[in-house]
């Protein structure tokens, strides 16, 4: 859509439908499409909202004006999300862990890593195979180590992670990042599982500054998985093969969608059957 299209949605909408906008631009970045639906709004004076969310940044700043926000309001608002934000991520942690713990059956495979994992379809992608999935949103390798107990407890035969991106998005070094991977490779051994490790994956234009860390890690990674013996799949060589995530893989830059996870799955699908079969 031109911007003179965007600019009629917004004046014929006292609320954006953002879903159906990504479906009617599917070559622009999504980010980048919100963000000049908001420029949009403010060059011409628009009052409507961008979508139905009241975000929490919002709700914080309902009762202020925003032209005249005192020091001591801004610190309470940047306090209040720091904390919400430390808040939720801690006790979806707590949680997810809680409950892998708590309520698992003996698998054969454990699908490990963060919300790239979490958000997988392995269920129904792979029906003939017992699997668990022990994503979790948001997950960095050193939470991963204090999960490790949560891949064991189901007995599985092998563990396929893939992790790192939230570390490097963080500021974690790749030799950091690779420390945790030598933890979890030597627990997984001690019980007999074994592992296989899924490339990191590159991300798009967005977060494009990481992508240089992303092919220094998965470097170190492919070293690491040669000196423990064990198998390193290089899923970006279907899905990546230019060095970032392309606009058809995903909406954010990261997160995966149905066609990223159906070239992912091509790659580990025959691999599993030949495995399990």
């Amino acid at each position: 859509m031109t911007p003179e299209q965007l600019l009629q949605e917004l004046k014929d909408n006292e609320c954006l439908d953002l879903v159906k906008l990504y479906y009617a631009n599917p070559d622009r970045q999504f980010y980048g499409l919100i963000e000049e639906l908001y420029q949009l709004r403010k060059t011409h004076g628009l009052s409507n909202r961008i979508s139905p969310l009241v975000t929490e940044i919002e709700s914080l700043t309902k009762a202020l004006s925003s032209d005249n926000i005192t020091q001591e309001e801004f610190s309470h608002i940047r306090q209040t999300l720091d904390l919400n934000q430390r808040a939720h991520k801690m006790s979806r942690f707590i949680l997810t862990q809680d409950n892998h713990s708590a309520f698992n059956k003996p698998v054969d495979l454990v699908m490990f890593g963060d919300s790239i994992t979490e958000w997988g379809p392995w269920h129904d992608a792979l029906p003939s195979i017992s699997l668990a999935n022990r994503g979790l949103a948001g997950d960095t390798t050193s939470g991963m180590v204090k999960r490790l107990t949560t891949t064991t407890v189901s007995h599985p035969k092998l563990v396929c992670i893939m992790a790192g991106i939230n570390d490097l998005a963080q500021g974690y070094s790749a030799d950091e990042i690779v420390e945790n991977y030598q933890q979890m490779l030597s627990y997984w051994a001690e019980h007999n599982v074994e592992i296989w490790v899924q490339s990191t994956l590159y991300v798009g234009q967005r977060m494009a500054s990481l992508n240089p860390l992303v092919t220094e890690l998965n470097q170190k990674l492919r070293l690491l998985c040669q000196q423990h013996e064990q198998c390193f799949i290089d899923v970006n060589q279907a899905l990546c093969p230019d060095h970032y995530l392309p606009l058809d893989c995903s909406c954010d830059d990261l997160h995966l969608n149905s066609n990223a996870y159906r070239q992912w799955l091509a790659i580990l699908t025959p691999m599993l059957e030949q495995r399990f079969n």
